[in-house]
Parts: structure tokens; sequence; C-alpha cells
């Protein structure tokens, strides 16, 4: 644990700050990632401001009604 302001944290705490910087992290890697797509995109001949196309039928099970 680490002094922030004269207050101690408890693990809890620390361990939701952790969390909280890998979510940061994470979110600034999948935005580079992202950038760097759209630009090989666009040096590839491609539109930039297409959306990836996801391939599948989705999450939808046959025969679930959906309560109405």
């Amino acid at each position: 644990m680490y002094e922030t302001d004269n207050k101690m944290m408890t693990h809890e705490e620390e361990l939701v700050d952790i969390l909280l910087d890998f979510i940061i992290v994470s979110a600034n890697l999948a935005k580079s990632i992202n950038r760097t797509m759209k630009q090989k995109q666009i040096k590839e001949g491609g539109n930039g401001n297409e959306q990836n196309q996801q391939i599948g039928t989705g999450c939808r099970r046959r025969g679930v009604r959906d309560g109405s």
C-alpha cells in the first residue's frame, strides 16, 4: 500500500486503482490499433470511413421468445 494525501489505501482501493489503469491503457491501445488499421486501409486504397464488417449470425438463439 502507499500513501496519497496522507491517506492509506486499502487493498481493495489499490486493486481498483490498478484495474482502472489497465482499462485506460487498453482503451488507448485499442484507439492506437484502430488508427493504425485505418491508415493501413487508406494506404492500400480503401476508404477510411468504412466500418469493419462482422461475419456471423450474432448471439440470438432460435426458438427463444423475447418476452413480448
